[in-house]
């Protein structure tokens, strides 16, 4: 820790550790539904808060690892040992632990091999690169399996890298630690196989490591696996080789094609749609630069098998090579290095790094300060509202702790009852046989018109503010899914 303090990069560190925890505290919610669902509802289950049929098809065909979801129970029994019992506080203290493991790996990476720039200005990009990318904190802080794969990938890396020549006891455990972390980062994310095949390939024909060190970080990695293997015992109740099921589920009986199929190409249409251009353009001719000006690079031999198995792969989605990612800053940078230091086009060089800055800062701000999933603050809301008192509410449809067809138990306050109906007029039917004198609608659209003979009704909460929704240029309220919770009260004669 002191090396990142003293070092002559302190203020970028200092500052991108502002922008990491501010992200953490305010990025509610996940990227993607396995965020939550394969990992805080497992960890529910585990603490005996859902049920079995609640949890998604992962569970029945056990393909998901049991690693994760102990991390999570581990902190959450800890903070359940100091009087801390709110799901939101749980979800918070995990993010803000991931948010400051990434924060300080990439630190120590950075100053690893931020000599292989031959400029300060390279330098300066790598370090903007890594910490300052508007997506950069947003996906750090992320507690899913992708981030945490891309973690224990790094950490491993990083004692290869910085040990690798090292003569003394020390490279036994550095290699030892190494090799755990492998081990780990497999189980974490399973795709990670393919970055490892690079690595080993690369110790072999690159470095020339000696086999007595090979089979270290061999023997090093199989522990971890035999950790994790009875992890998953622990959670299925019997031996299972979660790989093995993930492999003939996904890849044998074609599951994860049943939610789309893309070409090889597409995962370059995703990044530049995803990344946003002119950003995104810009970063992907560097990285085939740095690609080509380093091929014997660590980095180069991780990333180009796993770029190409997921290439190959039908189902696509742009979070599978987030682990990759300081590996794709670093060779971009290094391709931006390349370009300052052959002295052409400095004026066009300056005119991209403004335009990049200007298009960058606003996007970063915004994703920094938004939730990343908006059905995270309703839950909250409804959460602290009026707690240890009964509420029902009312739900149009689909049920208020109901998403992508499956029940969010984690999150679900123990005070409010959801009543489904099917649409208004049951909501009507309910409210003139029951007659409370207050209760709680869900509706997930804006609910302006919605008028019940014997009640007022009141907007008590929406994302939202009044001054956004004052404005509906072109009715565009109409064609969004926008969620509103409110209040009615009976008009007493």
């Amino acid at each position: 820790m002191k090396a990142i303090f003293r070092s002559s990069y302190k203020n970028f560190f200092i500052l991108s550790l502002i922008i990491y925890l501010t992200t953490a505290y305010f990025s509610e919610g996940y990227y993607h539904p396995d965020e939550h669902f394969q990992i805080l509802e497992f960890s529910n289950y585990m603490h005996g808060k859902s049920p079995a049929a609640d949890l998604p098809w992962e569970f029945r065909d056990k393909i998901r690892p049991a690693l994760q979801p102990d991390l999570a129970c581990v902190v959450i029994k800890a903070l359940n040992s100091i009087g801390i019992t709110n799901p939101f506080n749980y979800a918070l203290i995990l993010r803000i632990i991931t948010a400051l493991l990434s924060w300080f790996l990439v630190c120590k990476f950075c100053l690893l091999v931020i000599k292989d720039f031959s400029s300060d200005i390279g330098k300066k990009i790598f370090l903007l690169l890594c910490f300052f990318l508007w997506f950069m904190p947003f996906i750090s802080v992320r507690f899913s399996s992708e981030n945490y794969s891309a973690i224990t990938f790094l950490g491993a890396l990083y004692f290869i890298i910085k040990y690798i020549d090292d003569i003394s006891g020390r490279k036994i455990f550095s290699l030892a630690v190494a090799g755990l972390f492998l081990g780990f980062s497999l189980f974490f994310r399973f795709q990670m196989a393919f970055a490892m095949f690079g690595l080993v390939l690369w110790l072999i024909f690159v470095k020339k490591t000696n086999w007595k060190n090979l089979f270290l970080l061999l023997i090093s990695g199989i522990f971890a696996i035999a950790f994790c293997i009875y992890l998953d015992f622990v959670l299925y109740g019997h031996f299972e080789l979660t790989p093995v099921n993930y492999y003939i589920s996904n890849i044998i009986q074609h599951k994860a094609a049943g939610w789309g199929i893309k070409p090889w190409w597409y995962y370059f249409y995703f990044f530049i749609v995803q990344a946003i251009p002119p950003i995104s353009v810009i970063l992907l001719v560097f990285f085939l630069i740095g690609l080509y000006k380093k091929p014997t690079n660590i980095f180069v031999w991780c990333i180009v098998p796993f770029l190409i198995a997921h290439f190959t792969v039908d189902h696509k989605e742009m979070r599978f090579l987030f682990p990759m990612v300081f590996a794709f800053m670093y060779l971009t940078a290094i391709g931006i290095d390349h370009f300052i230091v052959s002295g052409k086009y400095k004026k066009i060089g300056r005119f991209i790094f403004w335009l990049c800055l200007v298009i960058n800062i606003p996007i970063l701000i915004f994703r920094s300060i938004i939730p990343a999933q908006e059905v995270m603050s309703y839950y909250k809301y409804m959460y602290n509202y009026a707690p240890g008192k009964e509420k029902k509410l009312l739900c149009n449809a689909e049920g208020f702790y109901h998403i992508i067809g499956l029940n969010v138990n984690f999150y679900k306050s123990p005070d409010v009852k959801c009543i489904i109906l099917k649409n208004d007029s049951a909501i009507a039917s309910y409210l003139n046989n029951n007659k409370p004198d207050s209760i709680f609608v869900y509706y997930d659209k804006l609910a302006d018109d919605k008028k019940y003979d014997g009640y007022t009704n009141e907007r008590i909460y929406c994302l939202f503010p009044k001054w956004i929704l004052a404005c509906n240029v072109n009715n565009w309220q109409s064609r969004s899914s926008i969620w509103d919770i409110r209040k009615l009260k009976r008009i007493k004669k």
